[in-house]
């Protein structure tokens, strides 16, 4: 359960509005680092990887100031979301949770109780503050940075939202798609095949027509973290924002597009993909911490304004090997969501879904279940292994007892090591849904799947014939944490 400490929120509540202000509170809770100097050119992706690898789930967030050739002010930050802490202030849950898997718990029945609400259009807003327009155009005014060591170019586009708007329909979508700098009017936009984002471009593209995009590049975290998320067709991240929040979120119209886009947002670059334009894009190091697997030409777009609000803060979310904040990211909003497909199928008893960060994140998810009949276990398996949020690039598909925290590990891989037969408890898809993200993807991008019953067999569990676990009951361990606090007050 979750404890009732609150720090900067309280449950059920979005307390902050924008993103200088949850850096406000980020720093309260002792977890923003300051650093001065780095340079855009490898040095600040490095600082971040570092601190990530050494940080055990509890990095800082990162703001980069006085970076060379840019002026004090023009700012970067990385690693928003590197803890659970951060994740939760920026959902206005709880900041404090026995399982890491309560989070998600707690994510999912706030997306059950809650109720869409649209975007408020207002006149104007601080992303007004510079506007950059024909010949003035220049995203390279911002400290736009290399993140890695053999990466070829910059990339302003990493922990960003790109709007696209569906030609059939009035409805706007985000997707977290990178976007590297060709020169000062023009940068790319990776999309993987499936993502909405593409399947827009797409259609665009098929009536020969050009796509509009606004990419927005610093942004409140709770839109960059929807930006991530596996949402439905048809759902705007703006809707769902404001269902969180509480209130709507307020946007301007976008000078070329026309697309609403946050009011307070810190960057803002639109521009369009014409069809037949294209430029060799990457290589880029990427979530599963290698560098994409190919240079190839790639759609483009031709940057038509750059706004920006002064002193502005570019936000950076570069991938390498894990653990770092896009695996905790991704998992948490991609646990929620496959949780909610569970319980639509109608599978009782879903007591946890989590994506383990260092796979990372659905590549490796664990569901934990109260089993009520024989094959229970297994269509929880496929139905997780092959809803929306969990079949773009999973791997691993474990479903545990109710015993076992599905967020630990270690107890994953107990349940993994007593329950579980390897002649009798695997099934096996073919020809999922992968990428070239994935150093083992097949011809086609397609991907073969595992999926692992690691339940105590149901006629044994009914039958009481498997060996009890050696445990500690619940009753004795309130009662000695009650008798001897000073001993468990530093555990959570």
């Amino acid at each position: 359960m979750a404890r009732p400490e609150r720090v900067g929120t309280t449950q059920g509540t979005v307390s902050y509005h924008g993103l200088r202000d949850w850096l406000d509170q980020v720093e309260k809770l002792g977890e923003l680092q300051k650093v001065n100097g780095a340079h855009w050119d490898r040095e600040m992706g490095a600082i971040t990887q570092m601190l990530t690898e050494t940080g055990k789930g509890k990095a800082p967030a990162i703001l980069f100031d006085e970076v060379p050739g840019y002026p004090k002010g023009y700012r970067t930050l990385y690693g928003q979301f590197s803890t659970i802490k951060r994740v939760a202030l920026t959902l206005g849950l709880p900041l404090e949770y026995e399982h890491k898997a309560d989070i998600v718990k707690a994510y999912h029945h706030r997306m059950e109780d809650m109720k869409l609400l649209k975007p408020k259009i207002v006149r104007t807003g601080p992303i007004f503050d510079n506007v950059l327009e024909g010949d003035k155009v220049d995203v390279l005014k911002l400290p736009v940075p290399i993140h890695h060591q053999q990466d070829t170019h910059r990339y302003i586009g990493t922990a960003d939202m790109c709007i696209t708007k569906d030609p059939d329909a009035e409805w706007y979508n985000f997707g977290a798609y990178r976007c590297e700098v060709y020169d000062e009017k023009t940068i790319g936009c990776q999309i993987t095949e499936g993502k909405h984002g593409r399947i827009h471009r797409d259609k665009y593209f098929e009536r020969g027509q050009s796509a509009k995009f606004a990419i927005v590049c610093g942004q409140d975290p709770l839109l960059y973290l929807l930006s991530a998320s596996p949402l439905p067709s048809g759902v705007s991240e703006y809707d769902f924002a404001g269902g969180i929040r509480g209130e709507p979120v307020e946007v301007v119209k976008g000078p070329f597009t026309g697309f609403p886009i946050p009011a307070d947002a810190e960057i803002v670059i639109e521009g369009e993909a014409v069809p037949g334009q294209v430029r060799p894009e990457g290589p880029f190091g990427e979530w599963m911490g290698y560098y994409s697997d190919d240079v190839v030409p790639r759609p483009y777009l031709n940057v038509k304004t750059v706004l920006y609000r002064n002193d502005p803060i570019l936000t950076c979310a570069p991938q390498h090997k894990p653990v770092d904040e896009t695996g905790l990211l991704k998992g948490i909003a991609g646990a929620a969501e496959i949780w909610k497909a569970l319980e639509a199928c109608g599978l009782p008893e879903i007591l946890g879904v989590w994506n383990h960060e260092g796979a990372p994140a659905t590549r490796f998810t664990a569901i934990q279940i109260r089993q009520r009949y024989p094959g229970h276990a297994r269509n929880v398996l496929h139905v997780a292994a092959n809803c929306m949020a969990g079949a773009y690039n999973g791997k691993w598909t474990v479903v545990v007892d109710d015993d076992v925290d599905c967020s630990d590990m270690d107890q994953v891989l107990w349940a993994m090591g007593t329950r579980f037969d390897p002649m009798t408890d695997i099934d096996l898809i073919q020809k999922a849904w992968s990428s070239g993200r994935d150093p083992m993807f097949l011809p086609g991008n397609f991907n073969n799947r595992i999926l692992i019953d690691a339940c105590v067999p149901y006629n044994r569990k009914l039958k009481g014939e498997f060996p009890k676990v050696v445990e500690v009951p619940n009753d004795v361990r309130a009662q000695l944490k009650a008798k001897f606090p000073r001993l468990f007050n530093s555990q959570v």
